[in-house]
């Protein structure tokens, strides 16, 4: 089941592609979250903000940057390294981070540093 659908990726970028096209890109996005972060069976909606972000960012990387139509200009600016931090913002909320102790309970400085020594 894809973590997002076309409608969502829809919100965050105007394309020309059909929903079967978006729907091929949001499965490698789908691919790289689990590749990163591990398969989600019951994914919230943060994971779906992030196939959306990273379907958006396969459909931008591959339309041009500006569009010119006679006197009138357009230009995407750093859309691409918003979407970029953005997805990595999230990656970082989604990575399991563990903690673990070490060994010591308890150093004694007077075994570590004898005063003869």
């Amino acid at each position: 089941m894809p973590y997002c659908a076309a409608s969502d990726v829809r919100l965050i970028v105007e394309t020309d592609l059909t929903d079967d096209e978006i729907g091929a890109m949001i499965a490698m996005s789908d691919a790289e979250i689990d590749g990163r972060v591990g398969s989600q069976s019951t994914p919230g909606e943060l994971v779906k903000k992030l196939s959306a972000l990273l379907t958006t960012h396969a459909i931008r990387t591959r339309q041009p940057a500006a569009l010119a139509v006679g006197e009138y200009r357009e230009e995407a600016g750093d859309v691409l390294e918003t979407l970029e931090r953005e997805a990595e913002r999230i990656y970082r909320l989604l990575s399991k981070v563990t903690v673990g102790a070490s060994g010591y309970s308890h150093i004694d400085d007077d075994e570590r540093y004898p005063e003869g020594a």
